[in-house]
């Protein structure tokens, strides 16, 4: 195996979870002799149609909405074939409309496709969005999963929300989301205020920011020299900052928009502690990236988070949505000291197990044993005339 084409809604310069981990697996990858290149959204327009990322290649195409579009992406795909051509596709973050295109281009190239299911793309008994994000592409997304050669989820939480909705889908794995540590080991500590807690999320209604900022009004009368720094952005900003506002605390909380990867590990550093407010989190790696920088986390008990930190010995947990309970968490943990340094050590040892070091070689192994195992006698499976005109226009 010597290329991996990684498929993605959306890459650098937009930051997320999903974004680091493709970005840090092209990184292990190339210290082991194999090549990475990158396909996803040009979303906004304005970004390059071809761009790169410490020697990765990244190549942006229409965010396709009609059939037209799509039609013109196939285009686009015939003619550049030979700069993303691999010898096996991964598709991480399901959501429209590339996973439609990757599954086409294995069938067309011949090679196994997996697809990696992280989170926020199928539905969630708590979290209504990611339900919308299924159903905007249900009339496709099963089917291509069906198609695939294997769907790894993140977690084993996400393995049982999807049999929810495919039950018979039976070539799934569990292959955890892994981090770097070497970005955490040099990472310096950065203090934005002397004491303040830390929150590392994308602004938008599943990562449940608002509820933290209802907690830190609770705990805020009861250590008013405490600080909130919320960094990220999202389509949530505007609403929590007129939160914040309505609770006057317009000095107290710090929003700092989207930082890089090494800054955020030295805000995790100089922080008391750092809080992941979920609805809804497929496994939710800033745990990881707290617990190794030895900032205590208190995360909500949802999707795979659990299986993240361990409560009581590497973190705290508190029911998704209470925040009575994470202000009292918050308080806890703020003034007994025993209990810190015991999350903090506990934390350094579980996070280990997060190491790519430990990871990689379980990704690299599926993929050789998805090449060894691929059956290039299957072609593609039409199920629309849209999925039809698009295999006859790449095929012809």
């Amino acid at each position: 195996m010597k290329k991996v084409l990684f498929v993605s809604s959306l890459y650098y310069p937009h930051v997320g979870g999903i974004e680091t981990m493709i970005t840090e697996l092209c990184q292990f990858y190339k210290k082991i002799g194999i090549d990475s290149v990158v396909l996803t959204k040009r979303w906004p327009v304005t970004l390059l149609e071809e761009d790169e990322l410490n020697g990765t290649k990244i190549y942006r195409v229409l965010n396709a909405r009609t059939d037209e579009e799509f039609l013109s992406v196939i285009d686009w795909i015939r003619l550049n074939s030979s700069k993303i051509k691999a010898d096996v596709i991964h598709v991480i973050g399901i959501r429209r409309p590339l996973p439609l295109i990757a599954l086409l281009l294995s069938k067309w190239w011949r090679v196994p496709i997996m697809c990696t299911i992280a989170g926020g793309d199928i539905p969630d008994k708590i979290d209504p969005t990611p339900g919308k994000v299924w159903n905007e592409g249900v009339t496709y997304i099963p089917n291509i999963l069906e198609q695939s050669d294997c769907v790894n989820c993140v977690s084993k939480a996400l393995v049982k929300d999807l049999k929810e909705v495919m039950p018979c889908l039976d070539n799934i794995e569990t292959l955890y989301a892994g981090m770097d540590f070497s970005v955490i080991n040099n990472a310096q500590i950065e203090k934005v205020r002397e004491n303040y807690i830390f929150c590392l999320r994308r602004l938008d209604p599943s990562k449940g920011v608002d509820i933290l900022i209802k907690a830190f009004k609770i705990v805020s009368d009861r250590f008013p020299d405490l600080f909130l720094v919320i960094a990220g952005d999202g389509s949530e900003e505007e609403k929590l900052k007129a939160l914040v506002r309505n609770y006057s605390m317009d000095e107290k909380v710090i929003f700092i928009g989207t930082v890089k990867l090494s800054r955020a590990m030295s805000l995790l550093k100089g922080a008391k502690l750092t809080v992941v407010p979920s609805l809804s989190e497929g496994g939710g790696l800033v745990n990881v990236e707290a617990q190794a920088s030895g900032c205590p986390v208190i995360a909500s008990r949802v999707g795979g988070i659990p299986e993240y930190v361990k409560d009581g010995e590497s973190g705290l947990l508190f029911e998704p949505g209470n925040y009575q309970e994470l202000a009292d968490k918050i308080s806890l943990l703020l003034t007994d000291t025993s209990l810190q340094k015991k999350l903090i050590y506990g934390g350094m040892q579980y996070a280990q197990r997060f190491n790519w070091d430990t990871i990689l070689p379980q990704y690299v192994g599926l993929y050789k044993r998805l090449i060894k195992d691929y059956d290039k006698s299957l072609t593609f499976k039409p199920w629309s005339d849209l999925t039809g005109k698009l295999w006859d226009r790449l095929t012809n």
